[in-house]
């Protein structure tokens, strides 16, 4: 659905986006996924292609009390990804070499979060992450002359910090504005407080016959405040539209960009529906979830003074596979950046599955 999920509340999935919207969980819930991811980049010297597979998250959400709303919730999933390679040939002096720059690692969170029940009408959340992982990043520089030493600079950084964040999702706007036709439309609002992330450096040079730490180091930087807005309106008792609009304020970062980069506010907008599934019905394709969306990402960098932004399509289906469990089947593909004045064009497409499934735990049975 375009990343939306700002605005949802239900029973049939776990909102990450948003921890208010968990309150209406009625049994122990748990969804992991993965995604395979496939880019096709473009510059004005050339082409190439990159694809990789990795895991996408799992969470579990308990219910503790669905009278009051609160329900508990845990979760690890990916948040960053350094993947690259680059290579070129130079001559200096008369001595041919090749350099090869890869990247690799990435972020990762865990997190807890609860939800409460206000009111019948007001949901509230809060989510505690920490955020950790380690990126890796090579120079290795192969000379075609004997006389040279083949080396190999790596710079190993570990990253950890804690974030909190948190959500609410208000149901009672027809109430408010006397208008029965907006029984079913919900707002949500989520703020991800600032975190201050530390990262321990530690650079090692290889060469054919020496193996040395050059240097080690520890320093910060600050991720900034974020924040959303979304929606989300069932219609025809069938039909449910959601969007999202959020914003990172990176201008206030710490972080040094790198080269000719620089930081900007990041946005993002989303829009998508679903038709939702039909139950206690024969029909097989009349139970199975349809879904599609669209989204445009003002990212948080420019190059050479040209924004680096993204736009995609999603879509996808959700099929049953017993009681009240799916296999979530998604694809999006878009692109991002432009190949012109010197930069690079990404298309990408990606392809995930996921399984959303639950169970009545911590019944208590009445004995006669």
């Amino acid at each position: 659905m375009g990343g939306s999920g700002i605005g949802l509340i239900g029973d049939r999935f776990i909102n990450r986006l948003n921890p208010a919207g968990l309150a209406r969980i009625s049994l122990t819930r748990f969804s992991g996924g993965f995604e395979y991811s496939r880019v096709s980049s473009e510059d004005a010297l050339g082409s190439s292609t990159y694809a990789r597979g990795s895991f996408a998250g799992l969470a579990f959400a308990i219910p503790i009390s669905t009278e009051h709303g609160i329900v508990w919730s845990m979760e690890s999933s990916p948040y960053s990804l350094v993947n690259y390679s680059i290579q070129r040939d130079d001559n200096q002096q008369g001595v041919q070499s090749t350099l090869t720059y890869t990247g690799s690692g990435g972020l990762s969170t865990l997190g807890t979060g609860l939800s409460w029940s206000v009111t019948d009408q007001l949901s509230l959340g809060l989510k505690l992450n920490y955020l950790y992982g380690r990126t890796r990043q090579v120079a290795r520089f192969d000379f075609s002359d004997l006389s040279f030493i083949d080396s190999e600079i790596s710079k190993s950084r570990f990253h950890s910090g804690f974030l909190v964040s948190g959500g609410l999702i208000y149901e009672g706007l027809s109430d408010l504005l006397n208008a029965p036709s907006l029984k079913t439309f919900t707002l949500g609002a989520i703020l991800s407080s600032p975190a201050s992330v530390s990262m321990n450096d530690e650079d090692i040079l290889t060469t054919t016959n020496s193996f040395d730490t050059t240097r080690t180091s520890s320093s910060s930087f600050n991720l900034p405040l974020a924040a959303g807005l979304g929606f989300s309106y069932t219609f025809s008792n069938r039909y449910l539209l959601a969007g999202d609009v959020s914003s990172q304020f990176w201008s206030s970062t710490n972080l040094a960009p790198v080269g000719t980069s620089e930081f900007r506010n990041s946005s993002r907008y989303s829009l998508g529906m679903e038709i939702m599934p039909e139950r206690d019905i024969d029909n097989y394709f009349r139970r199975v979830a349809y879904r599609i969306g669209v989204s445009y990402h003002s990212t948080y960098i420019s190059v050479n003074g040209r924004p680096i932004n993204e736009f995609y399509f999603t879509g996808g289906m959700g099929f049953p596979m017993g009681f009240d469990s799916r296999l979530n089947v998604g694809l999006h593909v878009g692109f991002r950046g432009t190949a012109s004045d010197g930069l690079q064009k990404d298309m990408m497409y990606r392809l995930t599955f996921s399984v959303s499934a639950s169970e009545a735990w911590f019944l208590k049975i009445e004995e006669d």
